[in-house]
């Protein structure tokens, strides 16, 4: 029986398997993202924060400050939940949080790989990031995340939109800039579907070696 994994842990067995970044990237990080001992944290908790406020602003509905802290406790100004609604209004019309599998077969098993875009726009997949620090693009350009997803969708253009906060303490951001950057475009090339399944390929025979696969749920269950 085939199994179900998202995209989000993929890349985290990537960012292990290049040696991005070894504090937080390790074995056991890949471990606890497959297992669900990994649950989140402050930052993790900002970022899905900003997440509603964009996603909300593309039904033109205003999230407010109030509303962020009730939910999240979460601590945002006014200018900083009024810059993510804006961006998201200049986006409009888009479709919101869109999921779709794909399978892919390597030579000992069948994977189904499981994706969740936060925006199409038209033909264009957009996904907001919250960085709190000066992002590094390569970091974005070499992530297999915008691969997968225009694999899983059958698209060829992949937009990051970076928003930078000076700072943190907990999450109360509301003392820091919140910086839009520029929108970081990725773009479909010849070999992708190739590298695709190569990393595809080397995360399966990590699993064996591991003797993973019991994390991951079956394919006919919800996901």
């Amino acid at each position: 029986m085939s199994k179900v994994i998202r995209v989000t842990q993929i890349e985290k067995y990537r960012r292990y398997r290049d040696g991005v970044s070894e504090s937080y990237d390790t074995e056991q990080s890949v471990i606890d993202s497959l297992s669900g001992a990994f649950t989140g944290n402050e930052l993790t908790t900002i970022g899905t924060a900003g997440h509603l406020v964009i996603e909300n602003g593309s039904y033109g509905i205003y999230t407010t400050p109030k509303q962020i802290f009730k939910q999240f406790g979460v601590v945002f100004t006014e200018e900083q939940t009024l810059t993510m609604f804006i961006h998201a209004r200049h986006l409009t019309p888009t479709v919101p949080e869109i999921r779709l599998n794909k399978t892919f077969v390597t030579p000992k098993h069948t994977i189904i790989v499981s994706g969740q875009m936060d925006v199409l726009q038209g033909t264009v997949i957009r996904d907001n990031k919250f960085k709190f620090s000066p992002p590094k693009l390569m970091e974005y350009f070499n992530s297999y995340q915008w691969r997968i997803y225009l694999s899983i969708f059958g698209l060829d253009r992949f937009i990051y939109d970076i928003f930078e906060f000076s700072g943190h303490d907990e999450r109360d951001v509301s003392k820091y800039t919140l910086t839009p950057h520029e929108p970081f475009e990725c773009l479909r090339y010849k070999a992708m579907e190739q590298d695709i399944e190569s990393l595809i390929g080397e995360f399966c025979d990590w699993m064996d070696f591991r003797d993973l696969w019991h994390y991951l749920p079956d394919n006919n269950l919800k996901f």
